[in-house]
């Protein structure tokens, strides 16, 4: 899977620019404040139809303007596709696959994949389990349009329900009604999230022995809201019926996908209470790359790789091994960095490099590993 090019029009600090990618690494260099970070976030909208680092779409409007607009090449096994997003500063977005605009938004979703890496996601580890749950929904999210669906639903369905919960005294026909689809939904979102990290603590299993040099081993464990046996749907029920009453009390639901957790151990240690800095780092860094491996499974090719300002977050070694497996697995990746430094000794058969400053793209020649 690969990004050859990307077109802003009126995005972040972007007035008008059409960038040519590699197949390779592509560096984006320059100080802090000048619009790499910008760059990234543009090819993770193309994706997720969201943003890294904001709720709001009109904050992705160059100011004083009504619009902007994405668009991106891409390629794939199965063909090349243009993307294209307008994203109003009033209204729904709309986007556009080959020219043709797409009723839905979720057949749009899944043409192009990405994993983001930035310093942000220390949160993975040291966050509250709303960090977790997003990383999990964006994974899943990206290859199964299914799990998008129940997703979606589960979410509408219990703000209905927390609604009803909110009355007092809730209509008991309508609760039960609001609980089968709670049930019925959920239950998708759970076995497909028991499915992914099973899938991944296999892959960050590995990633974190070879990134520590065999020295750590890691495992991922899921953490639902009620204890889960061979009849997932059976074991809802009864953890509804179980907090019913609370529920009643409190004016929400306790049960459900919507307080799932994941922990990260090493040798037998939670991370996010006793592991080091150094460890935790480590332990996204296994994420991410198991994350790559995880799509590309799915997917039948690799994700596009974004990796922001992560030269501060690893060290020598992690970082020589991280480029490593990118150039062996030749993953498309993008890198910031504010620092020209960061390119020495990177392995790389194709490397491009793209100057930025205030919102403005130099490119330079091609740059060859001696």
């Amino acid at each position: 899977m690969l990004l050859s090019k990307l077109i802003l029009d009126k995005f972040r600090n972007y007035q008008e620019t059409c960038l040519d990618f590699g197949e390779g690494l592509n560096f984006l260099v320059g100080n802090n404040a000048q619009g790499k970070t910008n760059l990234l976030e543009a090819i993770f909208y193309l994706c997720h139809l969201s943003s890294p680092r904001t709720n709001e779409d009109s904050e992705l409007i160059l100011f004083g303007q009504e619009e902007a607009y994405v668009r991106g090449i891409v390629q794939r096994q199965i063909g090349d596709f243009e993307l294209g997003v307008r994203i109003p500063i009033k209204g729904r977005k709309k986007v556009e696959i080959d020219g043709l605009p797409q009723a839905k938004l979720a057949d749009f979703l899944g043409t192009l994949n990405c994993v983001y890496f930035s310093p942000d996601d220390l949160k993975l580890v040291k966050g509250g389990p709303a960090e977790r749950r997003r990383f999990m929904d964006l994974e899943i999210s990206q290859v199964n349009p299914y799990y998008r669906h129940a997703l979606s639903r589960y979410n509408k369905v219990l703000q209905q329900r927390n609604n009803l919960l909110k009355e007092g005294k809730p209509d008991s026909k309508l609760l039960a009604v609001f609980s089968e689809q709670l049930i019925e939904s959920g239950s998708v979102v759970m076995e497909r999230r028991l499915t992914m990290l099973s899938r991944l603590n296999l892959l960050a299993k590995l990633l974190q022995r070879k990134l520590t040099e065999l020295k750590e081993n890691l495992s991922l464990e899921y953490s639902p809201s009620f204890a889960i046996t061979q009849d997932l749907k059976a074991d809802f029920i009864k953890a509804l019926e179980s907090s019913s009453v609370e529920e009643k009390q409190r004016g929400y639901t306790l049960v459900g996908p919507h307080r799932d957790d994941f922990s990260m151990i090493i040798d037998g240690r939670d991370v996010r209470i006793f592991g080091s800095q150094g460890q935790q780092r480590t332990v996204v860094l296994a994420l991410k790359l198991a994350e790559l491996e995880f799509l590309r499974g799915e997917a039948g090719e690799y994700p596009v790789l974004l990796l922001d300002d992560v030269f501060s977050e690893i060290d020598d070694v992690r970082r020589k091994k991280l480029f490593e497996i990118i150039s062996q697995n030749k993953v498309q990746t993008f890198i910031s960095t504010a620092n020209p430094r960061d390119l020495e000794n990177i392995i790389g058969e194709q490397r491009k490099v793209f100057e930025i400053c205030s919102g403005r793209v130099v490119v330079k020649k091609d740059v060859t590993p001696r």
